[in-house]
């Protein structure tokens, strides 16, 4: 990633009695799109409008391009925020409300008319400048406020969870339209949803929020794969986890068993392992005795179109398993579940107290 271009240095602040943000640091490098991800109350919207100026920090720095603006107003700071609930004008038409930001700031008409154009442009809704907010869809309205944002050509595009009004299939296509128009503006973004795919789908880097500080920060292959706590872990995706005892560097006992692991464990005494449901095969009973194998016994089963989910219960627990892209053929009873050794990631002690 670039040099930083959005840097929060152990930047805290307090809501009343309440300790919002938790001296969270974070660079987010230029033209980078970054999300913060978190349960609601975990002070994600907190450090986005501190970023923005909307809140002041307590404590800590905010900084873009080396220059401090904790104390610098929002409209001085050439931020832009997409709200939640797009606090269009109702009375306003659409290309009122995409000049606002414009007008404020005494931009000549002529000018603004021609910004106002390109801004309507670049999110598809060319024609429409004449309509009125509620003339408009959940998604078209969305665009309008994201065009009066861009339209006041800021540094730092901020949206506060934007998609939380659209239904689940229009969310899909609306982010992936924010995601290509962010590339091909090349702008840096900071981006707050409680939606972890949403996050995994858009993101460059993911920065995991909860009581207020900053548990991970990585692309979302890692923070998937390689989540650095357990409250992470299970967060982030559904997560199946193996409580048992370091024997060597590549092998943990788990109750009677002894599963291999492909990385190298640094600690010793007790740790947890993580292994995702569709990283877990399902064989027959009858297969042959290899490493990584439990056998257990199908609780139930869900088909969910382009997986079947199934609990099972195997080695004192019940264990999430999907199947990508199943067949006729469906699991019952007695089963046997494959632990590929690669795909299991350990947490330490330390980590797996973390939530």
């Amino acid at each position: 990633m670039t040099a930083a271009h959005v840097r929060l240095a152990d930047v805290t602040k307090r809501l009343g009695a309440h300790l919002a943000v938790d001296a969270v640091s974070l660079d987010v490098g230029e033209g980078a799109f970054v999300t913060l991800l978190g349960p609601s109350g975990c002070g994600k919207t907190t450090t986005l409008r501190m970023v923005a100026g909307f809140y002041q920090p307590d404590a800590g720095e905010i900084r873009i391009r080396d220059r401090l603006v904790n104390e610098v107003p929002p409209h001085r700071r050439n931020t832009a925020m997409v709200f939640q609930e797009y606090a269009l004008f109702p009375h306003m038409t659409v290309a009122e409300n995409v000049g606002y930001g414009l007008r404020m700031r005494r931009v000549p008409r002529r000018e603004a008319r021609r910004r106002i154009g390109e801004a309507l442009e670049l999110v598809g809704l060319s024609g429409q400048d004449r309509k009125f907010p509620h003339q408009l869809s959940g998604g078209q309205q969305q665009r309008v406020a994201l065009a009066r944002a861009l339209v006041v050509e800021p540094e730092v595009l901020l949206l506060d969870e934007p998609l939380s009004n659209l239904d689940a299939k229009l969310r899909v296509r609306v982010r992936t339209e924010i995601r290509q128009l962010q590339e091909r503006l090349g702008k840096t973004t900071l981006y707050v949803t409680h939606d972890q795919e949403e996050a995994l789908a858009i993101s460059d880097q993911i920065a995991v929020m909860q009581a207020g500080r900053l548990l991970q920060l990585g692309s979302p292959s890692e923070i998937y794969l390689r989540p650095a706590t357990r409250f992470v872990a299970d967060f982030v995706g559904l997560a199946n986890f193996l409580e048992g005892d370091v024997v060597d560097a590549h092998h943990v006992r788990v109750n009677a068993a002894v599963v291999a692991v492909d990385r190298p464990i640094s600690q010793s005494g007790r740790v947890t392992l993580l292994v995702r449901p569709e990283m877990i095969r399902l064989v027959p009973t009858g297969s042959a005795r290899v490493e990584n194998l439990l056998r257990g016994r199908v609780a139930t089963m869900a088909f969910l179109g382009s997986l079947a989910r199934y609990w099972i219960a195997a080695d004192g627990a019940e264990w999430v398993v999907d199947v990508p892209a199943p067949g006729h053929e469906v699991f019952r009873g007695e089963v046997g579940l494959l632990l590929p050794r690669d795909r299991l990631h350990v947490l330490s002690e330390e980590t797996r107290q973390e939530g």
